[in-house]
Parts: structure tokens; sequence; C-alpha cells
């Protein structure tokens, strides 16, 4: 066979993956000679690559769905409950007494899965899902629930979602944005009070003071209506999903609204008021209010607020249902999530380990993974004396993306000045990693005299160095940099790539080329945070990925001054490229250099020691 012919088949066969719905079977199958398959056919792999994208979530998207906030079922061939959670019968008592449950259930022996808003034990609505287990078995189920639905016969698993219904949901959120213990209390009180009277009462303070603790909430959340704020709350409480799809066609299937209600009741719960509304419809005000009004009377809730609790808990259950995987993250991780809001109201995300009183660390994150810190790593940070503060940059995680893609730096390095703010700090060590190198140095750029020790691990040289690692990773970055117009095809791609299993493969093909990272994987709680790291990183979105990596393929070099007050090189032994290498230490002539002998892409979670000697040093 020709070399051409050769070639012609591994592209035939890349491109047969990508459009069958198995996009990371591709790559894993044809990384060695991914370089070669573009090259060959830019123009079809590109197709290919977009129409990946565009594959439905049950192909292979994981959603994470917050511990505590769902309450599983089984129904047996009989019709009998076999098996319930005792979130469960919390909520909903017996299946059997429920004639809205019973109508879900023989639709679900009809259909497959159906959903529905089904009525609580206390007069409450709360969005429930009724399927059989060929679709069940991909939900967020318990244990019990699994293992009774895999038993012989037709049986049917029920699966209830209520972040709302939380406490514990509705603390994380307060605190991530900073709310004090009366603002979060008269915060969640609202999330199902009838309005801010009851919600007084049920804090136990006045009217007046409960008032004064909702605009304060309201502002710190950067919301403009009671309803916004019952938004954010619950846009935090409900978890990485699964994107959720049409809004609009949720609302029609489980409340029975008409197109044109759905339309205003969608833009109305994004936090849009009436008027808002109809100007962005195009129709009269008072159409619009006639509309909501008949959503109101469809879903059982007569308040803008209960609306919009309702809207997110059954969009994010169809989510979560739809998905290819769902599984529960607990509630409770090392770290304090914060969200704060910038001058142009963006939104921007951070984990502050703590303590306050530490000699402040931001740590940046790479581009799939980092969120999380290990705890190994964080435990020597703290009795080293540091705080060290994760901050998530544009367009990954929670934090909102950039208005552009070519803003990308210079937003990324405002947002951190932004966070400084919020925490009250002044100057900060920094710890900057591979991918991030080029967010990290914008920043010394443009605000130097806010940096101490800056770090630098395994930086990331400009495109046009040779870069030949024998790697996944280096393979991908490669092909991306030399056919930058894939770049966003090919971030969403793989952000819909992020079931269990598909990462697993992947993070293993990755490290392997490092003994110290291929042994972390055989630690299950080493893996599955790194499983859930990156499910969270792209979760929302794969803009950041698609703006740093379009920087440095449009030629990006570092700066040609940077402040901070001293600077250390850090190359790992197993990782760096001897090109990099040479490269850094020109462009750093006066930078400390550090080696770490057989460490890799993950020094900190093998060699945190050696790391916290480089800051120390």
């Amino acid at each position: 066979m020709s070399t051409a012919s050769e070639a012609q088949d591994r592209a035939e066969s890349f491109r047969g993956h990508l459009t069958g719905g198995q996009p990371s079977d591709g790559i894993l199958e044809a990384w060695t000679s991914l370089e070669a398959i573009v090259a060959h056919d830019p123009k079809g792999v590109a197709e290919a690559m977009a129409q990946a994208a565009r594959i439905d979530a049950s192909a292979g998207f994981a959603a994470l769905a917050p511990e505590g906030s769902v309450g599983g079922a089984v129904i047996s061939p009989s019709g009998e409950l076999a098996q319930a959670d005792p979130q469960f019968i919390r909520w909903f008592g017996h299946p059997k007494d429920s004639p809205a449950f019973r109508r879900l259930i023989r639709l679900a022996q009809k259909q497959g899965q159906v959903s529905g808003l089904i009525e609580t034990e206390d007069g409450g609505v709360i969005a429930a899902c009724a399927g059989t287990e060929a679709y069940a078995l991909r939900w967020p189920l318990s244990p019990e629930s699994r293992a009774q639905l895999e038993l012989p016969g037709r049986r049917v698993a029920l699966l209830g979602f209520s972040p709302s219904r939380v406490s514990a949901l509705a603390a994380r959120a307060a605190q991530a944005f900073g709310l004090t213990p009366l603002e979060a209390r008269i915060a969640e009180a609202l999330l199902d009070a009838p309005n801010l009277n009851e919600a007084a009462e049920r804090v136990g303070v006045g009217r007046e003071t409960a008032r004064e603790a909702l605009k304060k909430a309201m502002r710190k959340a950067g919301a403009k209506r009671s309803p916004d704020l019952v938004r954010r709350m619950m846009d935090l409480m409900s978890g990485m999903n699964a994107p959720s799809g049409d809004v609009e066609t949720v609302l029609s299937a489980l409340f029975g609204a008409t197109p044109a209600e759905a339309r205003a009741a969608a833009r109305f719960a994004e936090g849009l008021t009436a008027r808002e509304v109809a100007a962005a419809l195009g129709v009269k005000e008072a159409t619009v209010r006639g509309q909501l009004k008949a959503v109101f009377a469809k879903t059982g809730v007569n308040k803008a607020k209960d609306l919009v609790r309702l809207t997110v808990e059954a969009s994010t259950l169809t989510a979560l249902t739809q998905a290819s995987e769902s599984t529960i993250e607990p509630i409770d991780r090392e770290g304090r999530a914060r969200l704060i809001n910038t001058a142009d109201g963006r939104r921007v995300a951070l984990i502050d380990y703590g303590p306050t009183g530490g000699r402040p660390l931001v740590v940046f994150h790479g581009y799939s993974i980092g969120r999380f810190l290990p705890p190994v790593f964080v435990t020597r940070l703290h009795r080293a004396g540091y705080r060290p503060i994760v901050v998530q940059r544009p367009g990954f995680g929670l934090s909102d993306a950039a208005p552009s893609m070519e803003s990308q730096l210079d937003v990324a390095a405002d947002d951190l000045v932004a966070v400084l703010g919020a925490l009250k700090l002044r100057k900060t060590d920094v710890l900057i990693r591979d991918g991030a190198t080029a967010a990290g140095l914008a920043f010394a750029a443009r605000h130097g005299d806010r940096i101490g020790h800056g770090l630098l691990l395994n930086p990331r040289p400009p495109a046009s160095l040779d870069r030949n690692h024998p790697s996944l990773i280096g393979s991908i970055a490669r092909t991306m940099l030399k056919h930058p117009e894939l770049i966003a095809a090919f971030g969403e791609m793989l952000r819909r790539q992020n079931r269990t299993d598909l990462l697993t493969r992947a993070l293993r093909r990755s490290l392997d080329p490092v003994p110290a990272d291929r042994a972390l994987l055989d630690d299950p709680a080493t893996e599955a945070m790194l499983i859930r790291d990156n499910q969270g990183m792209g979760a929302r979105s794969s803009a950041g990925f698609a703006a740093e990596m379009a920087v440095y393929a449009h030629g990006w070099t570092p700066p040609a001054t940077f402040g901070g007050e001293r600077w250390t090189l850090v190359l790992s032994g197993g990782f760096h490229w001897p090109a990099s290498a040479t490269f850094w230490r020109k462009t750093l002539p006066n930078a400390g250099l550090r080696e770490i002998p057989g460490a890799g892409y993950l020094a900190y979670f093998t060699h945190p020691e050696e790391l916290i000697a480089a800051l120390d040093g």
C-alpha cells in the first residue's frame, strides 16, 4: 500500500470515529499520526470535528449532581415500591399513592423515559423523571437503587431533583458569594418562602432587617432583583451538568407551556423583567405578563423567584437524565469556593484553601485540570506558611468567558487583580504551570508590582519552538497550533467527551510517558480527583481552552519585561523538552533554576516537597 493510500485510510478512519460519535476513540487510536491526518485532509477533519462537537450529550458527556440533591426509587414489575432512598421518601412518600407518579410510570413503560412535575408531601413541587433500566442506569442513582433496577423483570426507576431543599448546598452557594450568616439565611429562606415577610419570620428577624440583608446579598451576588438572586444561587447549587439544550423545549415538555409562553418564561427565568422580555421578543408587555401568568398557573407557582427555581431544577434534571453518565459530586471539598463580580459584570470563580493569615500563593491551573489541588500539596503548603488560592481563568470552570479571544490574557490578568482586591491582598506569590504560562506572564507584565516570588513550573514556550514531546498531549498541541482554525471545534468536541471511562483512558495515555505520573492513577482516589477536576473545568464552556490555545497559535512570545521580586524556573526531569529548557534559561537569565528528577506533568502531586523548597529557596 502506498504512503498516500495509508494516509487516506488513516484520515477516513479518524473522520469515521468523529462523525460516528466516538471522537475520543479516534484520537486515542490515531494520536501518533494526528498531525499527518489533519495535514492530509484539514477541511474534511474540520467538518467532522464540527459535527462531533454538536453530538448530543448522551454520546459522551458526564454530568455531576451535588450530593443530597437527588432522591431515587425503583418500582417492581408488579407496581410495588421495591426500593426508595431516604431523600425520596422525605420528598414524595410512596409513589404508588400518587396519581402523578403512576402516570409517569405508565408513560416510562411505553416511552422509556419521561419527566414531569410532582407534588411533594409538604405541598411543594419538584421535577421528577421515570425511566426503564436502559435509560436509568446512567442516572445518578444510589448503589441500592441501581442494584434493585438491575434485577430481572421490567422495572422503572424514579428520580427527583431539588437542590433548593438542601441547606448544605445553599450554604455553599452563599459562602461562594461571600454572604454574611444573616444574608445567607435570608437568601436560603427566599428559595422557597412565598415572600420576604415569610423569609424574615423563618430567620427570626424584622422585615426591615431582612430587606437590608437581602439588598446586601443581591449586591454581592451581582443580582438586580430577588428572582435574579435565586437564579444565581440555584445555578451554583445545581452542580456541573451537561448542557441543558433548548430550555424552551423543557418548559413546554414539563410545564405544558405553549411555544410563546415558553419563549417568554425562558427569558424571564434568565433574569429579565417582563418589560425587558417584551422588548427582546418584540411584543407588548401586557402580552408577556399574560403569558407568564399562564405559566404560573401551569406550574403551580405564583412568584417570579419560584418560577426561576423550578425552571433551573427542571432543566438541570433533564440534563442529568440525558447525559451519557451522571454521578454524585461530594459537597464538602477542601478549600473555600468563592465567586466575585468584576466591574464589567463578569463572574470570576476561585478556591481559597486558607488560612487567611498565610502567605498568599496563587496557583495557576492548566488547560484541563488544576481547579483542585491535591490534599498532600495543600497540607505541605499550609505547613510551610502558605495560603494557596486557585483562580479560574476566563472561560474555565465557573468563570465567565472573556468578551473575545483576543482579550483573554488581559482579562485574565485583570480578573486576578479583582480577586486580590476582593480578598484584600496587596501582593501574592505565584506558581505558574505549563499551559498557564501566557496568562501568568501577562499578569506579571501588567501588574508585576503585585507579585512577590514567581515560580514557573515547566513553562510552555512559544509555538515556534520544536515541541517533539512523545505524548498524547504534545501531539494534540502541535496539531492545534499548526491548524488554529480547528481549535474551537476541537475544544468543544473534547468537552463533550468527558465521560469517566473516556477520561480514564485519555489520562492513562497522556500520563504514560513518565513513571511517576503513571503511578498516580493506581490510586483510585487520585484518579477520581483528576477526572472530576477535568469534568468540572469544561462542564460549562470550552471558551477558555480555545482562547488560550489560540494565543499560542497566533504567535505568542513572552513579554519583554515583567515584574515580580524574584523568579525561579522549575523543570521536571521527565517532562520538559530540551529546546524549551534552553529557551527559558535564556529568557530568564537571572531566575533561579531547580530541576526535579523523575517528576512529570503532575509534579505537585508527586513531588510537593521539592516544589515547596523551590518556593522557599
